[in-house]
């Protein structure tokens, strides 16, 4: 690269130490127009070196450090400077180094030079931006199985099985007589194990999504029933107004709270029964998007007497304010019945109900959380060595298996030539996830992404 660029890498705001950092060849004799070593001394490779940066009146010490290409993140000489964390500080000093020649670095750059130099691949860039975005110690684990390579192997492994297949194909059509038989007999026995490695991945998309961005959970039910009592217990605190009220709440209030490790979304919505008050009605709507677009709803009762009744005029109010799903979208899988105030020793049948709490009291509530936990994540999935999070990678592996899942079908059909073409049209797609096929516009589409600085 031709260009040396600049950014603070630590994150924006008022701390006790900020971190600018330069990639680029010009990146030390950029760094000595505004810092001075306390001591007189040639900067040494990963050698911290104490001094002062002085431009324009300003004057901060600070330590600075040198790494050599390609022996750094980016593969170019990388500067890194330690400085105190005042936002003025570091901004005006990254204007200093502007005004003596670097260049404002583009979000993600810094990893962008990184994979286009050879130091790690697309995953392992992916990887470090879930690490850094990650919320939930399993957002981390699975960041950390990408920074440390295990998808990239996987997807070179199957790549090599794809290749080994071009490479036969090419032979038994240079030597038909020989080699014709031999070639298809392959693709028969080869083309079912890496179609079933491919689904394998895609199949832990299902609980990589849910990592990555949290479970979804809404709380429904007819007003006053304990919504968000439900939801201050199931985060810890009072997040939403409780009264005895009916129609307390109007609008959806959200809010998350962590268990296993994993991150859950809630929504508390509005109470549903019929109304003609404008504002409730929406509100009421708004539920029951909130409904369609939950990984699981929590249906709230507290007597068995309104189990019917709510039930009736919850489906009725699907029908009306549901714009964009036919009734209930959800099947019993991703619903919980929850019977709640049974601190107050209503008559009730238990079997209409999956659990009986008391939010209020906090009865109940960590077994509550625990089976939502159950009804929302495949433990099968999620004890996967990989687990696909990125969207981008799923698609390309969609694409990948289609691919090959075609050639399968037809191969009864479909000349050899044109087999070569499905499997190296499958490979390719595998080489986008890495990035071995990724054209630069994809490169840059992944990489504006990232935060500035990374």
């Amino acid at each position: 690269m031709e260009t040396t660029i600049v950014a603070i890498a630590t994150p924006i705001g008022t701390g006790g130490v900020g971190v600018i950092r330069l990639s680029g060849a010009n990146s030390l004799s950029l760094l000595q127009k505004i810092f001075t070593p306390q001591k007189k001394q040639e900067f040494t490779p990963r050698k911290l070196v104490f001094g002062h940066i002085e431009f324009k009146n300003v004057w901060d010490d600070c330590l600075a450090v040198y790494f050599k290409a390609p022996h750094s993140f980016t593969g170019e000489d990388v500067v890194e400077i330690q400085m105190h964390g005042g936002a003025k500080l570091l901004e005006e000093t990254v204007s200093a180094l502007i005004e003596k020649g670097a260049v404002m670095a583009q979000p993600g750059e810094f990893s962008k030079r990184a994979v286009l130099n050879g130091k790690m691949d697309i995953t392992k860039a992916e990887g470090l931006s879930d690490m850094i975005y990650a919320q939930s110690l399993c957002e981390m684990q699975v960041a950390s199985t990408q920074m440390r390579g295990m998808l990239y192997q996987k997807i070179v492994e199957i790549q090599n099985r794809l290749k080994e297949l071009i490479a036969t194909i090419e032979v038994a059509l240079d030597f038909p007589e020989h080699e014709e038989t031999f070639a298809e007999e392959k693709l028969k026995n080869d083309l079912p194990n890496i179609i079933d490695e491919l689904k394998k991945l895609i199949q832990t998309e299902q609980v990589g999504t849910k990592i990555k961005n949290g479970v979804n959970v809404s709380l429904v039910g007819a007003p006053n029933v304990g919504k968000s009592s439900l939801l201050n217990a199931l985060l810890g605190y009072d997040r939403a107004i409780v009264t005895n009220i009916a129609g307390t709440t109007r609008d959806t209030i959200s809010d998350t709270y962590t268990f296993n490790n994993v991150r859950f979304n809630i929504v508390d919505t509005a109470g549903i029964r019929e109304s003609t008050d404008v504002v409730e009605k929406e509100g009421i709507k708004r539920s029951f998007n909130a409904i369609n677009e939950s990984d699981l709803s929590i249906f709230l009762f507290d007597s068995d007497e309104n189990f019917d009744e709510n039930a009736k005029i919850f489906d009725e109010n699907a029908k009306k304010f549901a714009e964009n799903a036919k009734n209930l979208t959800h099947s019993p899988k991703n619903i919980i019945k929850v019977l709640n105030k049974i601190d107050e020793q209503k008559t009730y049948n238990k079997s209409n109900y999956d659990i009986e709490i008391s939010a209020k009291n906090n009865l109940n509530i960590d077994e509550l959380k625990e089976l939502i936990y159950q009804k929302t994540i495949d433990k099968n999935l999620l004890s996967s060595q990989i687990i696909i999070t990125n969207l981008r990678q799923a698609k390309l592996l969609k694409e990948a298996v289609l691919a090959v899942q075609k050639l399968q079908k037809d191969l009864d059909f479909v000349y050899l030539d044109m087999a070569a073409v499905l499997i190296r049209e499958a490979w390719e797609k595998l080489g986008e996830i890495t990035g071995e096929t990724a054209n630069e516009k994809i490169i840059d589409t992944i990489f504006s992404k990232f935060c500035l600085g990374k």
